[in-house]
Parts: C-alpha cells; sequence; structure tokens
C-alpha cells in the first residue's frame, strides 16, 4: 500500500474547484489499495465540501498543524494563547490586516485594505468578515498576515512563529518549525511507514519541505520553480491531468 499526499490548490483543484479527471483519478488510486492524504495549507473550515467531493477523509490542514485520518482527529498543535493576545494588540497598534484562523472558522480581526479580499480570490475562498471577538470562543490553528513592510519586524518580535509567503497578498502565519512536512512526518511515524510507499505532490512554496522530506517527491507542471528544483519528478499542469499521469507514471493507477 502506498500513501500519497497531495497539495490542494494547484494540484487537486484547478482554480478552486476539483481538476479535470481527478476525482475519477483518486477513485482509481483507492480502487488499488493505496490512500491518498490532503496536505494543505488551508484549515479545516476551508476545505468546505471538498474532502467529500474527492472521496478523501484524510488530510494534513493548517500546514501540518490540524491532522485527521480516515476521518478521526490524530494531531492538533494550536498557536498559544498569549502569542494570540500579543499578535492581536501589533495588529491594532502599527496597525496592519490579520485574519485568524481556526479549525471551524476564518475571520478578520482587521480588514483596512483590499489585500484581504485579493488574497481569498486568489485561493477562490470566502472573504473574511471581520469579528474581532473570534479568539475569546475559538483556538487559533494559523494567521494571515498581508502586508510586505510588516514581516520583517513580526519576524523578530514573533521568533515563536514561522511567516511563509503564501501568494503574492499574503503570508501565512504558524508556529515555528516545518510547514507540511510536519504533519507528514507525523503520519509517516503514525502509520509506520516505509518511504518507499510514500508520495507528495504539490506545486505551492509550502509543499518545498514536504516533497525535500519524501522518497517519491513530485512536482505539478505549474509549479514554481523552486519546488520543481527539489522534486525527484515534474509532471504535468494542474489542467492537463497532472496529478492522473504522476500516479501512472509511478504505477500507482
Amino acid at each position: 500500500m502506498a500513501v500519497v499526499f497531495l497539495d490542494l490548490d494547484g494540484t487537486l483543484l484547478d482554480k478552486g474547484k476539483p481538476a479535470a479527471n481527478i476525482i475519477e483519478t483518486i477513485q482509481r488510486l483507492k480502487d488499488n489499495g493505496h490512500t491518498p492524504i490532503i496536505a494543505t495549507g488551508r484549515v479545516p473550515h476551508l476545505l468546505y465540501d471538498i474532502t467529500t467531493n474527492l472521496g478523501i477523509d484524510s488530510y494534513v490542514a493548517a500546514n501540518g498543524n490540524y491532522i485527521v485520518y480516515h476521518g478521526r482527529v490524530v494531531h492538533e498543535r494550536y498557536i498559544p494563547e498569549d502569542t494570540v493576545k500579543r499578535m492581536l494588540l501589533v495588529s491594532d497598534r502599527v496597525p496592519f490586516d490579520l485574519a485568524v484562523e481556526g479549525v471551524s472558522g476564518y475571520v478578520a480581526h482587521r480588514k483596512d485594505t483590499e489585500l484581504v479580499r485579493l488574497f481569498s480570490e486568489t485561493f477562490h475562498i470566502e472573504e473574511p468578515v471581520v469579528d474581532t471577538s473570534f479568539t475569546t470562543r475559538n483556538k487559533v490553528l494559523a494567521f494571515v498576515v498581508f502586508e510586505d513592510e510588516v514581516i520583517p519586524g513580526l519576524r523578530e518580535d514573533f521568533p515563536e512563529l514561522v511567516f511563509n509567503r503564501s501568494n503574492r497578498f499574503g503570508y501565512d502565519v504558524n508556529l515555528e518549525g516545518g510547514l507540511k512536512v510536519n504533519g507528514v512526518r507525523f503520519l509517516i511515524d503514525f502509520l509506520h511507514l516505509d518511504q518507499d510507499h510514500v508520495y507528495a505532490i504539490g506545486d505551492g512554496y509550502n509543499d518545498i519541505d514536504m516533497l525535500a522530506s519524501v522518497k517519491n517527491s513530485i512536482a505539478m507542471g505549474n509549479a514554481y520553480p523552486e519546488v520543481k528544483a527539489v522534486a525527484s519528478y515534474v509532471t504535468d499542469d494542474v489542467d492537463k491531468h497532472g496529478v492522473h499521469n504522476a500516479l501512472a507514471h509511478f504505477g500507482l493507477i
């Protein structure tokens, strides 16, 4: 049995929708006895009904900080409350736009510019509404920061966090450490997997460490050059059946 970690946006999804033939491809993968696992920077709230539509019940979400395996939560890691409070205060003092992400919500603490909307449109997700009390009711998995100019200061003030560009309009903010690779390594250990049977496919900057950590690493044809540089194989673009062609190349379907 092989386990295949699959990025979402630009890999399984094309412009926010399941890529052509991807549902049939995933079903063939499962029929052959292999396990697909979504690996995404999105928090569970932003998965919507994607997992159901794709027929995938396991995922590494929030860049490795929230993991579900066959419908059961097996790992969760939240930003400490004191760090959350400090971030909200700094956002108000500077000020800068800030989105807050939890298991069941994606809201804006501040939304003064168009960057929040543009970020959401790029990923084809909802634009967050302003809710300054969200953190009093919910644990925080991640933040999104949008203005480039505040990033250097935040990195200095919050060494316990990592700030990684998600798209040209914003940065994913997670607990210090690797991104998706932490979740992938957790499941490799949790499932006692042999590296020969582990595959990973992605296209974005937050896929780099994941691809570098597995033996069978696949970059989409539409991936950034830095992603292709660490992959052992480069497949076709998302709109040219990239996932299907990669799985066929490795004999998984």
